[in-house]
């Protein structure tokens, strides 16, 4: 069914169930996706259910959101979310551009039951509300909304009673660091960026990388073949242990355990939404030294410009930090992406973006020597 704005309709007269995904689809690179859970006033009762870049589900996974290069998509699940959380609204922003120019700009819920084209209603605005899912006596309803706020990500937050640093005027305390709604581009200009922990340690340490899998070229049999583009990280610990994390070798880690550094997953096809992501445990992040993670092209001809890639780290209760593989050399397969260091207690990111023919390079030119072997992945 094709929504219309202002339109409002019941869940279940639409067949959607309780656990259902919003996906969104959209054509303009830097858009960041968003779902506020919100109070029956329509404001901001607890951050943590604020789902967006710089935390990516609810305290108990009740919305949780995956992303990849020109997709969005929001699992939901009404029948666990607290009785506090009595909206959810959907949201689309731009720091720079008008959400408007985004062509398409979609939205479709319980895959492909109901689908709103938020881009028709829009003008210039730089944040809009897409829908919302809200409680009724009659049971859960979807509104399509498409209402949007020139003054962008700003404008958006106050709207909720909140303010762009992540506080809330009714946030409840919690245990977990306040949600943090900024972001810091690593640039040329820009390459360093400076944390201190928000509480005890720095919890969850999220580096994930997304890229484009339109990024091809032929096989053998000559069908398309995607490039398997890997996420893996050197590391060195103050006790001078050092090592690497990837997939080649089945290197995976460990997040409990030293090193506390883990890879989950290895996306060969770019096709997953959530891409690969490489987690630390920053309640050791006493015990590390250094982290330098790298992109390596496993298979398929090196093409960094067309693999659209993005990293993007998480540390809770911090600003995301995103870094773009926008440049790069087509005749080196390894891109040496950014460092975290460890400098007297607090994170240092800084941009690194070389690249190189393997990691032994990569890794003779920070200064983490290890002895490479030939590896593989089957």
């Amino acid at each position: 069914m094709q929504l219309q704005q202002g339109e409002k309709r019941g869940l279940g007269d639409l067949g959607i169930e309780a656990r259902f995904r919003v996906a969104v689809e959209y054509g303009l690179s830097d858009m960041d996706m968003a779902a506020f859970g919100l109070d029956q006033n329509g404001k901001i009762g607890d951050d943590r259910y604020v789902v967006l870049f710089s935390n990516l589900k609810s305290p108990d996974g009740e919305i949780e959101l995956a992303s990849g290069p020109g997709n969005a998509t929001f699992s939901v699940d009404l029948d666990r979310l607290p009785e506090k959380v009595h909206r959810i609204v959907f949201t689309a922003t731009h720091d720079v551009r008008a959400v408007a120019e985004s062509r398409p700009l979609a939205v479709t819920l319980g895959d492909g039951k109901a689908q709103f084209d938020v881009a028709s209603c829009l003008n210039d605005e730089k944040a809009v509300m897409m829908i919302e899912i809200y409680r009724h006596s009659a049971g859960w309803k979807v509104g399509a909304v498409a209402a949007g706020f020139a003054g962008g990500l700003a404008a958006l937050i106050e709207h909720f009673g909140g303010e762009v640093g992540g506080h809330s005027s009714a946030i409840e305390a919690a245990a977990s660091p306040p949600v943090n709604l900024t972001k810091i581009k690593l640039e040329k200009s820009n390459p360093t960026v400076n944390l201190k922990k928000t509480g005890a340690n720095f919890g969850e340490i999220t580096v994930n990388l997304n890229w484009n899998q339109g990024s091809a070229r032929r096989g053998i049999f000559g069908g398309p073949r995607p490039v398997d583009l890997d996420l893996g990280v050197l590391f060195e610990l103050e006790d001078g242990y050092r090592g690497v994390v990837q997939a080649l070798g089945n290197a995976f880690g460990a997040f409990h355990v030293e090193p506390w550094i883990e890879l989950s997953g290895d996306d060969r096809t770019g096709a997953v939404s959530s891409g690969e992501t490489i987690r630390v445990n920053g309640a050791y992040f006493s015990h590390i030294r250094r982290l330098a993670f790298f992109a390596l092209i496993y298979d398929g001809v090196p093409n960094w410009q067309q693999t659209d890639g993005v990293v993007r780290v998480t540390i809770p209760g911090q600003p995301e930090i995103e870094v773009r593989m926008d440049d790069g050399r087509n005749d080196r397969r390894l891109c040496g992406i950014a460092l975290i260091d460890n400098v007297s207690g607090d994170l240092r990111v800084t941009r690194h973006m070389q690249y190189y023919e393997s990691q032994k390079p990569f890794a003779d030119d920070i200064g983490i020597y290890l002895q490479w072997t030939a590896g593989s992945k089957d």
